[in-house]
């Protein structure tokens, strides 16, 4: 008899970054150096000590049980201490979640967008390639150990505080704010999440742009 499948786990957005490393530590770590971190598990954390929610209304929130939620929680706060009492860097990727808006991933570019309810997205509006998926699609079937290097390594930040976000399509910019991710902004006018002006993911686009 097969087990009963779990139940995805609701999430409003995606997490501004993808991971963290630590202010000391070595950007190349291996990866046996890396705790992973689940989307589901990320979202327990950002409802209940960010959001100060209860966790009965966390579990609402993320369509779980409260049981469900508190194993949750607890295996996230394991890691996140793990993490920075053994000096360790923490990868966001992977789980079993659905979000509640309909996100998408550029495969070519890698840039992050949503659009509105029923409007399905053919192709990115950034870089115009048609190789996009569902970030949900992405998540739930994103191989754990294959994050190591590339793309999967935009979090290796040490910008400082100054310059700008962007956004990758239309170009309109904001002061980064100390502390406030650029990836936590969304464009107003396309929906995309904004990068680092001086980042490597950025000039990877303008690239693109030129080709």
């Amino acid at each position: 008899m097969s087990p009963r499948p779990k139940r995805k786990r609701i999430l409003s957005e995606p997490p501004a970054v993808s991971g963290f490393v630590p202010e000391s530590g070595d950007y190349s770590l291996a990866l046996e150096d890396t705790v992973v971190l689940h989307f589901e598990e990320y979202e327990a954390i950002r409802l209940a000590d960010y959001e100060q929610m209860t966790q009965l209304q966390a579990s609402k929130r993320m369509h779980v049980s409260r049981p469900t939620f508190t194993r949750i929680y607890e295996s996230a706060r394991k890691k996140v201490a793990k993490a920075f009492i053994e000096n360790k860097r923490i990868s966001i990727v992977g789980g079993n979640v659905a979000f509640d808006a309909d996100w998408y991933r550029c495969e070519n570019c890698g840039s992050v967008f949503k659009r509105k309810a029923g409007q399905k997205a053919k192709s990115c509006p950034v870089c115009g390639d048609r190789q996009i998926v569902p970030l949900e699609q992405a998540v739930n079937t994103f191989p754990e150990r294959s994050r190591g290097g590339g793309r999967g390594g935009r979090f290796h930040g040490g910008r400082g505080v100054a310059g700008f976000c962007v956004c990758p399509k239309c170009d309109y910019k904001v002061q980064h704010s100390a502390g406030v991710p650029c990836g936590s902004l969304l464009c107003p006018h396309c929906n995309i999440r904004l990068i680092r002006e001086d980042s490597e993911h950025y000039q990877i686009i303008l690239k693109k742009r030129k080709k």
